[in-house]
C-alpha cells in the first residue's frame, strides 16, 4: 500500500486547520485573560467603577482573584468557597459558588481542547508540506477566524449585554448565572469587566488572525 499523500489527504489535512482555526485564534488569548495580571490591569483603570457598598478595590482584587484561582484549580475552588468578606460574613453564596464550579467544569473542557486543536492543526500543517498548500490554509483559516472574529465583535459592541446573555445561556443553565447586585461576584466581576475582556480577546484574535495571515500570503509567494 502507497504512502503517498493524495489531494483527499492533503484538503482533508486543510479543513481540519481551518475548522478548528476559530478554537485556537480565540482560544489562546482567552488562556492568557484568565490570568492575575488581567485583573491587576481592570482594577487600575481609573475608569473602573467602584463599589457601591464601599468594599475597597484592593480587597475585591483580592477576591476577584481567588476566583479566578477558583476555575482553573481545585485547591482555588476550597480556598474561594472559604472566602469571607471584611466583615466576616461569608464571601459567596451557594449559587455563586454552584456557578464558579460550573466556569470550572466548562474551562476545564474548554481549555484543553484549545492545546489538543492547536496540536492537531500543527500536525496536520507538517502533513501538508507543501509551503504554497500551508499557505493558503493559513490564508483561509485567518479570514475565516477573522470574519467570526469581526461579526462577534460587532455584536457585542452593538448590544454587549444581549452577547453576553446569549453566550451564557449557551453556556450555562438559564437560571444558574444571573444573580443580584448584591451578590459579590457581580461586586468583584461588574459588567465592564467582562466587556474589557471581551474586547482584548476578540482584539488579540484578531491579531493572531492577520500575523497568521500574512504568513500565508508569505508562503503562498514561496518558490522553490
Amino acid at each position: 500500500m502507497s504512502g503517498r499523500k493524495t489531494p483527499v489527504d492533503r484538503l482533508l489535512a486543510s479543513l481540519i486547520v481551518i475548522l478548528l482555526s476559530p478554537i485556537i485564534f480565540i482560544g489562546i488569548p482567552t488562556r492568557l485573560a484568565f490570568n492575575e495580571w488581567f485583573i491587576d490591569w481592570e482594577y487600575s483603570k481609573v475608569s473602573f467603577p467602584k463599589d457601591r457598598y464601599g468594599m475597597e478595590d484592593e480587597y475585591r482584587k483580592y477576591l476577584a482573584k481567588l476566583g479566578l484561582r477558583a476555575v482553573l484549580s481545585d485547591e482555588g475552588m476550597e480556598d474561594f468557597k472559604r472566602a469571607k468578606l471584611p466583615d466576616g460574613r461569608r464571601a459567596f453564596r451557594e449559587k455563586e459558588i454552584r456557578h464558579m464550579e460550573d466556569v470550572k467544569n466548562f474551562l476545564g473542557f474548554f481549555f484543553p481542547l484549545v492545546y489538543i486543536s492547536s496540536f492537531l492543526s500543527l500536525l496536520c500543517l507538517i502533513y501538508l508540506r507543501d509551503f504554497r498548500m500551508v499557505g493558503k490554509t493559513l490564508a483561509l483559516s485567518s479570514l475565516f477566524t477573522l470574519c467570526l472574529t469581526l461579526l462577534i465583535g460587532g455584536f457585542s459592541v452593538t448590544n454587549y449585554e444581549l452577547a453576553f446573555e446569549l453566550f451564557h445561556n449557551y453556556v450555562f443553565d438559564p437560571y444558574s448565572w444571573k444573580f443580584n447586585y448584591t451578590d459579590t461576584l457581580l461586586r468583584i466581576y461588574p459588567m465592564k469587566f467582562w466587556y474589557d475582556g471581551t474586547l482584548f480577546v476578540l482584539a488579540s484574535a484578531g491579531m493572531l488572525c492577520l500575523f497568521s495571515l500574512l504568513l500565508g500570503f508569505l508562503l503562498l509567494r514561496y518558490r522553490r
